[in-house]
């Protein structure tokens, strides 16, 4: 009787550990779940993002390619004007 009572009680015990378990998978579940849901949602979030900035990127890259002076043009001015202000000043220096 006494080892019946034992057997009873262990089982009891087990049986309740059981039941946390369960419990404390159906709460990861859900949670789980919830986690999906709010990655989905940021990911969507990023992905538009990531699109604007394409287009905002796209717009500036034509804007410079369809600029008036390209960067060539405005090296080419800088480098002139050097050039000239030394020949200039080298010719002032020596007069």
């Amino acid at each position: 009787m006494e080892t019946t009572l034992v057997e009873r009680k262990t089982l009891l015990n087990i049986e309740s550990r059981l039941g946390n378990v369960e419990s404390t998978l159906s709460e990861l579940l859900e949670n789980g779940e919830l986690m999906e849901e709010r990655i989905r949602e940021r990911l969507t979030d990023i992905n538009d993002e990531i699109v604007k900035n394409t287009a905002q990127v796209r717009r500036l890259k034509s804007e410079i390619n369809n600029s008036r002076y390209k960067p060539t043009t405005v090296l080419v001015i800088i480098v002139t004007c050097l050039v000239l202000w030394s020949v200039l000043f080298h010719w002032f220096n020596y007069s």
